[in-house]
């Protein structure tokens, strides 16, 4: 029996005794999902049952899965990286495993373990039983200005949380790495680029799509980076969701990245006439080109989009203030 890889197109040969299970492809080593054609076949790996597959990124891929010893229904990430084989990917994962394990916030999916179960890498993660940010805007378009700051709220909550505890951040802020529930809660995955604030810049190479939400400096080589990164990606996926266009929408990936680093933090306003001023500048000082006039901690931020949702004005930057994270 043969099956094609979904990734490559290339040919895998399966098992006739043993058609439902995940199959390595040969040729690009991504990792495939197949059933028999008996109904209803459940694919089993290590003590899960694989009911369904949620999402899936360059190097990994995400399945509803029920623990068969409990029953309980958890996310189920399987890494496609060879295991033994070295890689920046691995390395990542590695890295995901052992720091988001110690994250326990409402706010940031939970992940209870890694285990390697017959050669793939995998996590067990909390299960949220919604759509990410992107999905949300497909289904229901831009999203209502103070919906979108209370979105805003929790995502800073998440983010000062990390920084404030591990001095480390996310890098990878964007709607489609965050949940929102059937209860409207919001929670902050996939913190596989998490790490500590460093010098050196993202490889563009390995972001999937086009970068909207990459602060300037992390496409700077030699570029400090904290977490002014991950507001000013906050900035730019607020403005998604309010606008329903991402920030600096040109066709190519190299006049995204050239806008980013000679425009001015976009205005909402110019996108949407109507636009309250208040937001808009919250959205401009989050997208500041220049760290140093970007808030210096999420929970700044955070301060001044509920002064908004209270009615009152916000306070901004003053371009005096001590800057902590110099």
């Amino acid at each position: 029996m043969s099956a094609t890889c979904r990734h490559c197109d290339s040919p895998i040969d399966i098992s006739a005794q043993d058609a439902s299970g995940i199959y390595r492809c040969p040729l690009c080593t991504k990792l495939n999902f197949q059933r028999s054609k008996e109904p209803n076949s459940p694919i089993t790996f290590g003590d899960y049952e694989l009911i369904k597959g949620v999402g899936e990124g360059a190097n990994a891929v995400v399945c509803k899965a029920r623990k068969e010893t409990t029953g309980e229904i958890i996310a189920l990430k399987l890494f496609h990286s060879v295991n033994g084989v070295e890689s920046l990917s691995k390395r990542e994962f590695l890295r995901e495993i052992n720091f988001s394990v110690e994250l326990e916030h409402k706010n940031i999916v939970r992940t209870y373990r890694g285990d390697e179960v017959d050669g793939i890498l995998c996590l067990e993660l909390e299960f949220v039983d919604g759509v990410n940010l992107a999905q949300h805007l497909e289904l229901n378009g831009r999203m209502e200005q103070l919906s979108a700051l209370a979105v805003g709220v929790d995502i800073s909550r998440a983010l000062d949380f990390v920084w404030s505890n591990h001095l480390s951040i996310h890098r990878d802020v964007k709607p489609q790495n965050i949940l929102i529930d059937k209860e409207n809660n919001i929670k902050v995955c996939d913190f596989g680029m998490v790490t500590a604030h460093e010098f050196g810049a993202v490889d563009i190479s390995a972001v999937e799509g086009t970068p909207y939400y990459l602060s300037p400096e992390c496409v700077t080589e030699g570029v400090f980076i904290d977490n002014r990164s991950d507001i000013y990606s906050l900035g730019a996926t607020m403005y998604h969701l309010i606008t329903d266009v991402p920030p600096f929408d040109y066709d190519s990936l190299e006049e995204v990245i050239h806008a980013r680093l000679t425009e001015p933090p976009p205005d909402l306003r110019k996108e949407l006439p109507d636009a309250d001023e208040n937001v808009a500048a919250i959205i401009m000082t989050m997208m500041a080109t220049n760290p140093e006039m970007r808030y210096v901690t999420a929970f700044e931020c955070l301060e001044d989009m509920q002064r908004v949702i209270k009615g009152e004005p916000p306070l901004l930057v003053d371009a005096s203030r001590s800057k902590t994270n110099s």
